[in-house]
């Protein structure tokens, strides 16, 4: 299948995959839903839940950041339909993905994508208050992002499982891991911008 139909049609999957995925965690986890290889299992299904809000019902993220945050004039850039199946697929369900299956040698790598999504709602949020309307992914960052990855950090800290400097380090982990995400976007329109301010 070439790129450029699964960049312009992954969102299309989400309800059956979140459905899909959904089913296998309640099959498999159902018994104890608060290990920490449910904990990762669920962060995947929560995570397409985010992605069907932004990217196909009501859908509209990625023209909501060129026009708000960017000011770009252009639906499709510097946020485009490629950069946004590649965010989205590789660097959330592969890295989430592998941690659900291997709970123990990338429990570091599942706990820095709780963190990453903890920030990810809080700037949702943030962003919604600034600009004051809503921007897709709102709800879901409210409804289940929030609630369910402060949830994992205290259920770690009373299982003795995660530390205070800990937690704040998973938080370090959740900032700097929006570092990539933010440059793979903001690179190539500062570099634009640049380029037309010299030649006027």
């Amino acid at each position: 299948m070439p790129l450029s139909l699964v960049a312009a049609s992954w969102q299309k999957a989400l309800p059956l995959l979140a459905v899909l995925t959904a089913g296998i965690w309640f099959a498999l986890f159902r018994d104890n839903p608060a290990s920490e290889q449910a904990m990762f299992a669920a962060l995947l299904v929560i995570y397409m839940l985010h992605q069907t809000e932004e990217h196909l019902w009501p859908g509209g993220f990625r023209q909501f950041t060129n026009a708000h945050v960017f000011r770009s004039g252009n639906d499709d850039w510097p946020v485009d339909m490629g950069g946004v199946a590649l965010v989205n697929i590789g660097y959330v369900w592969l890295p989430v993905g592998a941690a659900a299956l291997y709970p123990g040698a990338l429990r570091w790598l599942g706990l820095g994508w709780v963190g990453l999504t903890l920030i990810n709602a809080l700037i949702h949020v943030v962003t919604s208050i600034r600009f004051r309307v809503y921007n897709p992914g709102l709800v879901t960052s409210v409804v289940l992002f929030l609630p369910f990855t402060v949830w994992v950090l205290m259920q770690e800290h009373a299982r003795g499982m995660l530390s205070g400097g800990e937690i704040a380090f998973v938080l370090l982990l959740g900032i700097v891991l929006h570092i990539p995400v933010a440059a793979l976007f903001a690179v190539p329109f500062l570099r634009k911008r640049a380029a037309a301010a010299k030649r006027s």
